[in-house]
């Protein structure tokens, strides 16, 4: 019996990895990015590690953060609605594994409308389209959603988790910055008000 293996097109790993997004943008003629990431990231300055290199870069994007721990479907249809409204045409997926999965169910309903519902993505949903091409660059290690095709939603009325796999969700690019992660656990420290 055969196995099937599907793996993203590009992974970048190591110390200063990040520089390598603005290449990917302008080697993938993107012009515009829509960046997600949480609240948090940006409120200690991890997300700007990376907008930094897009401005440097000339590169423009939208931040895009109404994104919760267990992303809810509010999220992702927020994030869909804000998507198209930002005139985007890829995704820079930056956090944890709850960022990668808002982004992929974002890009999955911008190219496969008839899944707006976010529901009807649960289990193994038929969808005829890639997503939205995703750079995701992880700030945690070990969710391996910059490389995997699943993705989980909070269904927050029924108060249950949906899983999601799509083998048209995975990240085109994935960037592994250890400068990334590194600074990623003193900002949850501090938002939960504990000082070390």
């Amino acid at each position: 019996m055969a196995q099937r293996f599907v793996l993203n097109e590009t992974s970048y790993h190591g110390k200063g990895a990040i520089a390598e997004i603005a290449n990917e943008v302008k080697g993938r003629g993107f012009k515009k990015c829509f960046v997600c990431s949480d609240p948090d990231l940006i409120k200690f300055n991890v997300t700007k590690k990376v907008t930094d290199i897009l401005d440097n870069a000339s590169i423009d994007y939208e931040i895009y953060s109404d994104i919760k721990a267990n992303p809810t479907i509010e999220n992702v249809q927020s994030g869909v609605s804000a998507f198209k409204a930002s005139g985007a045409d890829c995704i820079v997926a930056i956090g944890g594994g709850s960022s990668m999965d808002t982004a992929k169910a974002i890009g999955i309903i911008v190219k496969n409308p008839e899944f707006a519902d976010v529901v009807s993505l649960e289990g193994v949903a038929p969808t005829k389209n890639k997503c939205v091409p995703i750079i995701a660059v992880p700030t945690t290690a070990g969710t391996a959603a910059e490389v995997t095709i699943n993705y989980v939603i909070t269904d927050a009325a029924k108060n249950r988790k949906m899983v999601c796999v799509d083998v048209h969700d995975i990240p085109v690019v994935a960037v592994v910055d250890p400068d990334m992660m590194s600074s990623i656990w003193i900002c949850r420290i501090l938002s939960k008000g504990v000082f070390i």
